[in-house]
């Protein structure tokens, strides 16, 4: 048997040894050493073993063969990981600015062989009382005939499937992934989160029995492994599961489906910083596989794709039930308080929640709250004190001033609003527990549930909430933005948002996109049955084109506001934006070293056509955990421009300072 050799990459996250290194397959490993294998090797001059996985198997070497080291050994419970994920993770260094290393153990999820134990969750009893699917209208049934055509003749295409709230985009789905299978492949269903669309899953395993593998953050690592393990073996048709389910395994992928493709649960937040989308559309490339995009609210880039021709636009106008859509109203929160009523429910949405009481349905009410995402508002004209710079929000931080996250912009807070001189100004913050606490004195005799990250923190606690609101166990359910994905209550008939201005001026350029997608989830989730459906929607913005545009269900509308925003302010999708954050844990020094990193990329982008840079400043939270944390913001609409950006910042090693890339982030730092 002729001497073979492996090109390993090392285990260790630093740019100088992210590089392959060679080594001897000793003959009694010969038969067990495969691509993507985990192995042990001695490294470095001290030989110190190290774990590192085998991208490539040859019979040539590419050094002197005196000095190569041979392969120590084989873990027992190592996963070999598939040649197209290599690929991928290859292709995912290049395109977000990664360590091989990271980008290999990012498509690797599942990386050693565990014993699974059996269990079964509320969410599969769940699954099992759903009744059939009704069949495909004819606007539902033109789409699969369209994919059918294009399977059938080769055809390989990204589609991106917009239709508006309850038009069954699920069972376009589904009729699509079983074409697939008729091929002998397998589809891979990506979901937001697994907790958050049981409802969903029941509707596959209806179709698909036990065909259907489920992955969620919350199983074991043995369930896990034996999930992959089933996709693998081509045990399964299906794969669901949130963002990593995008790395099955899958012996032979024939379409990925990516459902509410617009959450931003799809943006990885660690290195590196991938967006399921692009990356599922790459491996659709590289497995000869069609990729699905479906949302009542595409993300403004997809939807651009869409418009270029780059993406096939797939679009349900009707409801299959001929439900209509619900009736939205809205309420400006400035005239409440004129009128004296200074309560958080204004006497419009009392009066709905009275009278959907006394007729025993359904209430949904919902919080438009993003964490920290904290602005400064006058109660009594809805003023929200903006960076002259920028078109975002300042921040109010506790120091008294507020700050621009975008150029560094900095003010003392004002004591009264510089428009009208009120001194009704100040921080805007409600949470979910003064609602529920509110809604409790308002209605004392109705059962109230809450649902956030505080109720939900315990495992099947989600399931537990909402079969419970499902079996009329409540009467009004008051929750953050988990209540309005994907959910299907039939007796909901009203769904009250509290204030849609809480993510409206979020220190976000995506905060207009944030706050229409959410409202017209919110309002997709009122009248899903025979009951016709009331959305009300209160604010202090009622001119906001976000707002006015979401109470009109009108996607092209906003759309065309929305990237008219874009261009002038050169923000994706017009523009790439890259965010270098850096961390350390000694202030002064991340400061010397961020002028110094901001000062050379400035040089580099003066000599450029297309790029500029921005910054240093402080990021949103400027220390976590006892670790400093500072910004430079990349633009540029020249991909080879920012590339070269990426590569330079490689160069970086400094020690005590780690440097992380975010190619068009969909939060802000």
């Amino acid at each position: 048997m002729s001497q073979k050799y492996a090109d390993i990459i090392i285990d260790i996250s630093h740019e100088a040894v992210d590089r392959t290194f060679q080594y001897i397959i000793p003959e009694e490993l010969m038969d067990s050493i495969e691509v993507g294998m985990q192995v042990i090797v001695p490294f470095g001059q001290s030989s110190k073993e190290r774990t590192g996985y085998v991208i490539n198997i040859t019979d040539k070497p590419s050094y002197d063969v005196n000095k190569l080291k041979s392969i120590a050994s084989i873990p027992d419970k190592s996963l070999a990981l598939e040649g197209k994920l290599i690929k991928l993770a290859a292709w995912m260094k290049e395109k977000y600015g990664s360590t091989m290393i990271n980008a290999l153990k990012t498509v690797m999820p599942v990386k050693e062989k565990v014993r699974a134990v059996a269990t079964k969750t509320v969410e599969e009893e769940y699954l099992l009382e759903k009744g059939p699917v009704e069949c495909l209208n004819q606007e539902q049934q033109n789409l699969v005939d369209e994919f059918n055509q294009d399977l059938s003749q080769g055809r390989l295409k990204t589609y991106l499937l917009h239709g508006i709230t309850g038009s069954g985009k699920t069972e376009v789905y589904i009729e699509c992934i079983k074409a697939v299978i008729n091929e002998g492949k397998q589809a891979i269903v990506l979901v937001p989160e697994i907790a958050l669309t049981y409802q969903n899953v029941a509707r596959f395993k209806q179709h698909f029995g036990e065909r259907v593998a489920i992955i969620n953050s919350k199983q074991s690592k043995g369930e896990k492994y034996r999930e992959f393990m089933r996709a693998k073996n081509h045990e399964v048709d299906v794969v669901i599961g949130p963002r990593s389910a995008l790395f099955a395994p899958c012996k032979s992928l024939g379409l990925i489906v990516i459902d509410e493709e617009h959450d931003n649960a799809y943006k990885s937040e660690q290195t590196p910083c991938y967006h399921a989308r692009e990356t599922a559309i790459e491996r659709g490339k590289l497995e000869g596989a069609s990729v699905i995009l479906g949302s009542a609210t595409p993300t403004i880039e997809s939807y651009c794709m869409a418009k270029l021709g780059t993406y096939r636009l797939w679009e349900l106008k009707e409801r299959p039930e001929g439900s209509e859509l619900s009736q939205v109203s809205v309420v400006d929160m400035r005239e409440e308080l004129r009128l004296g009523n200074r309560s958080i429910i204004s006497k419009e949405l009392y009066d709905l929640i009275e009278d959907r009481l006394a007729k025993k349905e359904q209430i949904m009410l919902f919080l438009n709250r993003r964490g920290y995402n904290t602005f400064v508002s006058c109660r009594e004209c809805g003023e929200v004190i903006k960076c002259p710079k920028c078109d975002v929000s300042l921040s109010l931080h506790n120091n008294g001033f507020m700050m621009c996250h975008y150029c560094g912009h900095m003010e003392r807070n004002p004591k009264e609003c510089p428009k009208c001189k009120s001194k009704f100004i100040g921080g805007f913050g409600t949470g979910t527990e003064k609602v529920e606490e509110e809604i409790n004195k308002l209605f004392p005799k109705a059962k109230t549930l809450r649902m956030d990250k505080d109720t939900t923190a315990k495992k099947g606690a989600y399931s537990r909430l909402l079969t419970s609101f499902l079996n009329h166990k409540a009467d009004i359910l008051v929750g953050t933005q988990m209540i309005v994905k994907g959910h299907d209550f039939s007796n909901v008939t009203l769904v009250g948002v509290i204030l849609a201005d809480m993510s409206l001026f979020a220190n976000d350029y995506r905060s207009g996109e944030i706050t229409f997608d959410l409202l017209t989830q919110a309002a997709g989730r009122a009248g899903r049955s025979e009951k016709s459906g009331h959305v009300l929607i209160q604010t202090y913005q009622p001119e906001h084109y976000a707002i006015v545009s979401a109470s009109k269900q009108d996607y092209e509308g906003f759309y065309d506001m929305e990237m008219a925003y874009r261009r002038l302010l050169k923000y994706p999708p017009v523009y790439n934006m890259m965010v270098v954050l850096m961390e350390s844990e000694n202030e002064n020094k991340l400061i010397a070293s961020s002028k110094e990193i901001f000062a050379e990329l400035s040089n580099m982008a003066k000599g450029m056509k297309a790029t500029r840079t921005i910054g240093p400043s402080p990021a949103t939270i400027s220390k976590i955990n006892n670790v400093y944390r500072r910004l430079i913001y990349v633009k540029s609409n020249e991909q080879s421009e920012l590339k070269a950006i990426m590569d330079k910042l490689e160069d970086y090693d400094i020690e005590g300072i780690n440097i992380t890339l975010d190619v068009n982030p969909v939060k802000m730092y």
